[in-house]
């Protein structure tokens, strides 16, 4: 009897992907029922119950909501169910799908096969229970063979925790914060901008994005060498090269929220560190223009009375010691997991102590454009891989000195969106073949460092030049 038992039971095993969830349901009852009536006591499989309230229920388990938000991600045996629930939280949002109530569904981990119901019941009301209580019990119900007991605990629930959190994270609405005195105020932040969609370098961004996932998963080696759980960028370059675009990208491969601070709204030190202490985890703390949002007074000799005046009444005044210790002092390590950056059109004004390892650790250079950002543009804003005067364009960009920013290649693109030729000749048109790129100078990343003037000049030219193609209809 015993062998005939544990055949019958094998086949019913090898039928669960034929056999409907609801049917599976009534044969597995049977089945454990038979089981402990012939060896009472012996049930082979065990049971763990995720309840939806704890504490007497007055408190959410924030397991059973995980629990839910992994079980409505398994698309492929949600796909054998009759009936689901669904919902869409907020407007735009992906669409969120759940058990109905006393539904059954399986899952496999590590090679384990184990099933989940949804367990919806009245409780039992004594009279003198409050009548605001809600009635209904609800929690999911977990079971696995006995002998899978060392692959489930804690490992599975574990998994299901880290894969609900990262489902929560990708489909939580995300904000922009400004500041506004000593607090924050908010705004939903949904900027389309990726990785994909900037204008870098070959190379660029793969290199960021290495960084950035050595960062999210560094959190124990972080820890392990006395360090806080942060990073920093400094992006610098000409105006119009995508610095303020490369945030955002930042931000949405990150999938964290963003606080824009503007120094100009920041009366003092205590200030400062009162809108640091409110910044949440899993956050872009950007500051833009730092070298002309406000006037810090530098640690040279030159400024060297003047610091020492401010520091006998710091918290009346917002310094450079104040922000090293926003981004790197005492304070900086409450509240990890975050990345600052810093923008500037000019490097060589801002503070060498800002610059160190430690708060600024990636610096990035964001230049002129160059003939394979210029296909990454043209891909994106004409659909288009290659071109028969491609050839004639890398050579005409090479050999000139005239240079031109993405944002200002991007409007010709833009303007000229329909006609691929149109737009590349108007873009072959912008280098003259006349002027030989003779330019010497420092060099950062292979790129051509332009002085303040130089860089206005270039500024100048290029606006007048998109000004002249945008009008050329009107003339």
């Amino acid at each position: 009897m015993m062998s005939q038992l544990l055949n019958l039971m094998g086949f019913f095993a090898l039928l669960q992907t034929l056999i409907p969830p609801p049917l599976r349901k009534y044969i597995d009852q049977g089945l454990r029922m038979l089981w402990g009536k012939l060896f009472p006591g012996e049930d082979p499989c065990m049971e763990i119950e995720v309840e939806e309230r704890v504490v007497h229920g007055y408190t959410t388990n924030k397991l059973y909501r995980q629990v839910g938000v992994y079980l409505g991600s398994l698309r492929s045996s949600l796909n054998k169910q009759a009936r689901l629930r669904v919902c869409r939280s907020v407007e735009g949002g992906p669409l969120s799908f759940s058990l109905h109530d006393n539904e059954s569904i399986d899952d496999n981990f590590e090679g384990v096969q184990v099933s989940w119901t949804h367990s919806v019941k009245e409780k039992e009301s004594p009279e003198n229970s409050h009548r605001y209580s809600n009635p209904t019990q609800r929690s999911f119900i977990l079971r696995f063979r006995k002998t899978d007991r060392a692959v489930i605990l804690p490992a599975y629930l574990d998994h299901i925790s880290d894969a609900a959190a990262a489902i929560e994270r990708k489909n939580a609405r995300r904000y922009l914060y400004t500041n506004n005195n000593d607090s924050w105020e908010e705004t939903p932040f949904n900027h389309p901008s990726t990785f994909d969609t900037l204008a870098l370098d070959p190379g660029m961004g793969e290199r960021i994005k290495a960084d950035l996932d050595a960062f999210s998963k560094g959190e124990s080696f972080y820890h392990r060498n006395g360090r806080a759980w942060k990073r920093g960028y400094l992006l610098y370059g000409p105006p119009g090269t995508g610095k303020s675009s490369l945030i955002v990208a930042i931000a949405n491969y990150m999938q964290f929220d963003i606080y824009d601070l503007e120094l100009t709204k920041v009366s003092n030190n205590a200030d400062l560190k009162s809108l640091l202490m409110q910044t949440t985890r899993k956050s872009v703390i950007v500051i833009e223009d730092i070298d002309c949002s406000v006037k810090l007074s530098n640690r040279d000799g030159a400024d060297e009375a003047s610091e020492k005046a401010t520091d006998s009444n710091t918290s009346c005044k917002l310094t450079l010691s104040g922000l090293l210790n926003f981004t790197d002092g005492l304070w900086s390590c409450c509240g990890e997991e975050r990345i600052f950056i810093f923008t500037t059109n000019f490097k060589e004004r801002i503070d060498l102590a800002l610059l160190r390892p430690g708060r600024m650790d990636m610096h990035i250079l964001l230049s002129y454009c160059t003939f394979q950002a210029f296909k990454k543009l043209a891909r994106n804003y004409l659909g288009i891989q290659e071109h028969p005067m491609y050839l004639e364009l890398d050579e005409a960009m090479r050999k000139t000195s005239i240079q031109f920013t993405p944002a200002a290649i991007a409007e010709i693109l833009i303007s000229n969106q329909d006609s691929p030729d149109v737009a590349i000749r108007e873009v072959l048109a912008a280098f003259p073949k006349d002027m030989p790129n003779e330019r010497a100078g420092n060099v950062d990343g292979g790129k051509c460092q332009l002085s303040h003037n130089e860089s206005k000049q270039q500024t100048f030219r290029q606006t007048m030049f998109v000004f002249f193609q945008k009008t050329k209809h009107l003339r």
